[in-house]
């Protein structure tokens, strides 16, 4: 993979993002690289361009954490993305910032790898809304009201009923709010599209694990609260009784630059504090 520019990206309000992308760009320009800073990069005073030309970029190079991510890749389309991590979660980032110079100089010197990660793509009332890498959120507008709303796959009927909400997550979303949400682990090997009942009011409602080609069909019933459709905790829009949300796996898959296999369970371990015996 030839890389002769790369866009930059830092978490918003950060001064340690934004110190270390400034440091990146600085160790990319002296290699000869152009660099591309995005407009939500403070103390950059040389660039005007907006995070949505980095699309043109042969790398985006986003320094923060999963929802600064989250938030590029539904800007970037299939641009490949190498995360550093600064802030809480960095579960999709490749390095941290101690050995970002190292990481990047294996990248240019071409010992990486492509990873492929699945998206959903939403359809609400007939109008594509920005694809999800994590999931598809429907849950109620109103704190502490639950929503009525029906379940389908590929037009078979899987669930009706009340709950806080539903999460529609793809594999990589599975460590994040279908988790906590009762949801099980999933091996990133398997592509799969999986169905998370958030607080459901019979107890024995259970998440679902489903083929990547389904199509998820979630409706709002009949005198249902007022809904609120989330996407990756990014893009919200509100949803009312009898409209109708259609999810399923998107064309374009979201993309990440690689420097090594990733060990997954020892993220999982390091990330989610799970005991073990050494």
């Amino acid at each position: 993979m030839r890389i002769s520019r790369v866009g930059i990206v830092a978490k918003p309000d950060s001064e340690e993002a934004a110190r270390v992308a400034l440091e990146v760009g600085r160790f990319l320009s002296s290699k000869g690289i152009e660099v591309i800073h995005s407009r939500e990069m403070p103390n950059v005073v040389d660039s005007e361009l907006r995070l949505s030309e980095s699309m043109s970029a042969d790398l985006v190079v986003v320094v923060g954490g999963d929802g600064t991510i989250m938030r590029t890749a539904q800007r970037v389309g299939s641009t490949p993305i190498l995360g550093i991590k600064v802030g809480a979660l960095g579960f999709l980032c490749e390095t941290v910032p101690e050995e970002a110079a190292n990481t990047l100089s294996r990248v240019l010197e071409g010992k990486t790898y492509l990873e492929y990660k699945t998206r959903l793509s939403v359809v609400f009332k007939g109008r594509p809304l920005p694809d999800a890498l994590n999931e598809v959120l429907l849950t109620s507008a109103k704190p502490s009201k639950i929503i009525r709303f029906s379940v389908s796959a590929n037009g078979k009927r899987i669930h009706r009923g009340m709950a806080d909400g539903v999460i529609v997550s793809t594999t990589t979303g599975a460590t994040a709010y279908a988790l906590s949400a009762g949801g099980p682990l999933i091996d990133p090997d398997l592509d799969v599209i999986e169905l998370v009942f958030v607080c459901p009011l019979h107890h024995g409602v259970r998440p679902v694990i489903l083929p990547p080609s389904t199509k998820v069909e979630v409706s709002l019933l009949p005198g249902s609260s007022s809904g609120l459709l989330v996407l990756d905790g990014q893009t919200s829009v509100d949803i009312g009784e009898g409209d109708q949300v259609i999810v399923e796996k998107s064309m374009s898959p979201a993309v990440f630059l690689r420097t090594a296999p990733p060990d997954f369970y020892e993220k999982v371990r390091k990330s989610l504090n799970m005991g073990f015996e050494a």
